[in-house]
């Protein structure tokens, strides 16, 4: 288990914010990395080219998951991994960043397989959220509870997209949360 959270398994107490804890993990985050990797001199192009997508879910190291450094990789994360919700960042990751491989992963254990959206969005609005707002945004990113499914749809949905390049490499794999292991879908 890493030391570099040291909160990570013990939690934090309530009374304290985590902002207030940033600044003693980030030196000794910064004393473990040492002067291993210059990442100004590397600059914002990821060296092996590639843009993984992968859940918001806290219990995913992505790097670690797929051997990736610092500086090798950008990590698109938001709520489910879904590709449609990475969009503009792969954009400027191909256009700007000369990234050509997409790497998608879906994970076990998903959080959003947990609930429903339609009694998601019944709660916001108990809980005084407005109901237009509510309404007009999609919470629930999976089609459906086949996690290889949703995969292959997010690689379908890319090979097909106007604005990914036509040249990308796309693969699509599942990371199970009980063992680290990955296997690949498509």
């Amino acid at each position: 288990m890493s030391s570099l959270l040291p909160n990570a398994l013990t939690g934090s107490s309530s009374s304290t914010l985590v902002a207030d804890e940033i600044e003693k993990s980030n030196e000794l985050y910064v004393t473990k990395r040492g002067a291993k990797i210059d990442l100004e001199e590397i600059g914002p192009k990821p060296t092996r080219k590639v843009a993984l997508i992968c859940c918001m879910d806290a219990r995913i190291d992505a790097f670690s998951a797929f051997g990736f450094k610092e500086g090798e990789a950008h990590v698109i994360r938001n709520g489910g991994g879904r590709a449609s919700d990475s969009i503009r960042s792969l954009v400027i990751s191909q256009q700007q960043l000369e990234t050509n491989e997409i790497i998608i992963m879906h994970h076990t254990d998903c959080g959003f397989f947990t609930f429903q959206e339609s009694e998601f969005r019944q709660m916001l609005k108990t809980k005084g959220f407005p109901g237009p707002s509510v309404d007009e945004m999609s919470f629930m990113p999976m089609s459906s509870n086949d996690i290889d499914q949703n995969v292959k749809e997010d690689v379908e949905y890319l090979e097909k997209h106007p604005l990914i390049s036509d040249q990308s490499k796309i693969s699509g794999w599942v990371h199970d949360l009980k063992d680290g292991s990955i296997r690949r879908v498509v």
